[in-house]
């Protein structure tokens, strides 16, 4: 029901506008007269008891009066009305409502509980609501506009395969506004507003299955739920639809902003990189680069590779470009002789290295251009083009040579993504746009985008993960565990873990100590001592019976001798002298997006360098691996100085086997921390050799 309510949200059949006004500046105005004049062909219900009749239609005092039924309710109305208006929609069987009207949860604690009541009446009466708070949509390709923004009030909006969302009304509209200097258009624009129903989440779905939507783009603040947020961005990435994001709140001032404008919980920024990297979106930092991306994605294929042709007319910034496509991971692939040759006829004084600088001589020579791009692009040996034509938008005599050249080499190479870079007029640019060409007016930017298609190229197929583990609790009543506890439960999923025994007596101890082997460690258990090395309840490197006896005294003293601790026993352990790297294997559950698997090196690496690598769990074998390589010192487990490589094989098994147990156990684990975890060379696999768990409310100790 909510994939048919968003339909009738996004493209319904009737509309009624509650606060209609015949007066087109006002809020209940604007969407009646965009409606009229941009041609949508459904049913309009004006909603006002002051009329009975507006711009020619019959006018209604409430919305019981209306005969017909109703797809989409707009609520234009002050928000002291707003809930009674929206009860009489609902008793009306409207099927999805808009609410312009702001004064609810971005405003104050009473604001918020009235907005909780229309999120309550919606639910308990299936009625898709956008709002309340927000600028509202519109469907260019059936002229819905359901929103009061003058960014519509002059033209009609142009229509493209792009689908935009955004949490911000008025970053939405700076968008609009700015792609429309750049006749970019969207198939909707949607602003969702406070989401105490309809969620940017849901909208990217319903982009995600839109056949009029081929590209979605989104602002996003926060998400008040990470589960829908990822499984619609995996349903984008299953039909081939490339996400770009611009998601703010990276500082903790950026999110203390973010809470007060929307009400959306804001997460760690790690973790929604994190989950955008995962499911294939393109991060952009900027609106410039946010722009630039989304509109070269709706106009050019991916590229194949990562091999980049130039050609320039300036050597300079030929070069410049080489730099900057060199630091963005593309690679300039140098011409080779036979090519070089070719082009040396076409035009001897050309620089033939790649990039290639067709020099001044292309204003007087029409066909150079399309000389060079067809002799080098049909080598095969490049995947991508940029094209650099100075200020060739602003000689308007000239620029059909160039536009026709390029629209020839674009059909003739159709799956080469070939990037012209020119400064623009505002005549210039439209005829690029009318020619259906992507243009830069910056060689800079043209590179950046470059890179953006070639992280969606790269994206690999999605690896469905599905959770195999048990869901059973298997924890019991205990409140607190020690480290013997901890690993205890670890081993049962078959996580490795230390040779290792509990010993409750001297005896004990020594029996165990002659069963593992000497040397070994003495760990004293207690549930109330959380920090064993603080204690001194830890000894290394014990190789004699004596000893041992001595240490198991002095820990179980240490234990009894302290205020409301209970002794356990004494961990009797294997101690590890085999070469090894220590890695840090742990998880944190995110409150928007569950469980997050991490891994880094241990010591200084991931407590000052913060190198560590993060996934939303689960992740496969081949994931984990990935998350290893990411890590800025994994050179360390690798092969160097004659040194063997380190067991990542293994490690990368340990961490999808851990992954999985945290989602199974996903409702109690808050965190887990098991560090160090010893690999060793490739071949002898790994150890966890301590661990520490802490529940939602209650602590697991190693």
């Amino acid at each position: 029901m909510k994939q048919e309510n968003l339909k009738a949200l996004f493209d319904p059949k009737s509309i009624a506008i509650v606060g209609a006004s015949p007066d087109n500046q006002k809020i209940g105005g604007r969407p009646l007269s965009y409606l009229q004049r941009y041609g949508y062909e459904g049913v309009i219900y004006p909603i006002n008891p002051k009329y009975d009749e507006i711009n020619g239609l019959t006018c209604y005092p409430n919305i019981q009066s209306v005969t017909g039924e109703i797809d989409l309710a707009i609520i234009a109305v002050p928000s002291s009305v707003v809930i009674s208006t929206f009860k009489r929609c609902a008793e009306k069987k409207v099927r999805s409502v808009i609410i312009f009207s702001a004064g609810f949860a971005e405003v104050d604690e009473e604001g918020k509980k009235q907005q909780d009541e229309i999120a309550l009446i919606a639910k308990q009466n299936n009625v898709s609501v956008l709002g309340p708070n927000c600028l509202g949509m519109f469907n260019v390709g059936k002229g819905v506009y359901g929103t009061f923004s003058t960014i519509i009030e002059d033209e009609k909006p142009l229509k493209s395969n792009i689908g935009f969302v955004s949490q911000s009304g008025a970053f939405g509209s700076h968008v609009f506004t700015l792609a429309r200097q750049q006749n970019i258009g969207f198939s909707y624009f949607v602003a969702t507003g406070n989401e105490c129903d309809v969620d940017v989440a849901d909208c990217i779905q319903f982009l995600a299955e839109d056949p009029g939507t081929d590209v979605i783009a989104c602002y996003i603040e926060g998400t008040k739920d990470g589960n829908s947020l990822i499984e619609a961005l995996r349903l984008a990435r299953k039909n081939k639809k490339p996400v770009i994001a611009l998601k703010v709140g990276k500082t903790d001032v950026g999110m203390k902003a973010a809470l007060s404008h929307t009400g959306a919980l804001v997460g760690s920024d790690d973790v929604f990189d994190t989950v955008f990297k995962q499911n294939g979106v393109y991060r952009a930092e900027t609106i410039e680069e946010f722009l630039d991306v989304t509109y070269a994605a709706s106009k050019l294929p991916f590229p194949n590779g990562n091999r980049t042709a130039v050609f320039t007319v300036s050597g300079g910034i030929g070069i410049m470009i080489a730099d900057q496509l060199s630091a963005n991971g593309l690679t300039l692939p140098g011409t080779p002789e036979p090519l070089k040759e070719k082009l040396r006829s076409i035009l001897p004084i050309a620089g033939v290295q790649n990039p290639i600088d067709t020099t001044a001589q292309i204003s007087y020579m029409p066909s150079l251009l399309e000389e060079f791009m067809e002799t080098v692009l049909a080598s095969g040996k490049y995947d991508s083009a940029i094209v650099f034509l100075g200020f060739a938008g602003l000689k308007l005599d000239s620029l059909d040579d160039r536009i026709s050249t390029l629209v020839k080499m674009k059909n003739q190479f159709k799956d080469i993504p070939q990037l012209p870079v020119t400064i623009n007029s505002v005549k210039s640019r439209q005829l690029f746009s009318d020619a259906e060409l992507y243009v830069s007016d910056d060689p800079s930017r043209a590179v950046t985008v470059l890179k953006a298609l070639s992280y969606f190229a790269s994206l690999p197929e999605e690896e469905k993960e599905e959770v195999y583990l048990t869901k059973e609790d298997v924890f019991g009543s205990a409140s607190v565990l020690t480290e013997y506890g901890c690993k205890k439960i670890l081993k049962q999923y078959g996580i490795p873990i230390t040779n290792e025994k509990l010993a409750r007596t001297a005896e004990e101890a020594v029996q165990y100590a002659n069963e593992i082997g000497y040397p070994i460690v003495l760990k004293g258990m207690s549930p109330q001592i959380l920090h064993k090395t603080d204690k001194g309840l830890v000894f290394l490197n014990i190789t004699e019976s004596e000893d041992v006896i001595e240490k198991f005294l002095r820990l179980k003293s240490i234990i009894e001798q302290t205020d409301g601790a209970e002794f356990e026993g004494v961990l009797v352990q294997e101690m590890l002298k085999r070469d090894s790297v220590e890695i840090v294997v742990g998880s944190k559950k995110d409150p928007i997006f569950g469980q997050i698997v991490l891994v880094g090196l241990g010591g200084i690496y991931i407590e000052v360098l913060k190198d560590v690598s993060m996934r939303k769990a689960p992740v496969s074998v081949s994931e984990a691996e990935k998350m290893v390589h990411e890590l800025r010192a994994s050179a360390i487990l690798q092969s160097y100085r004659g040194k063997p490589p380190y067991d990542v094989e293994e490690l990368s098994k340990l961490i999808s086997r851990f992954s999985h147990f945290i989602v199974s156990q996903e409702e109690k684990l808050l965190e887990v921390d098991l560090n160090p975890v010893m690999v060793f060379a490739k071949g002898q696999g790994i150890k966890v050799a301590d661990g520490l768990m802490t529940f939602e409310k209650r602590v697991i100790y190693s």
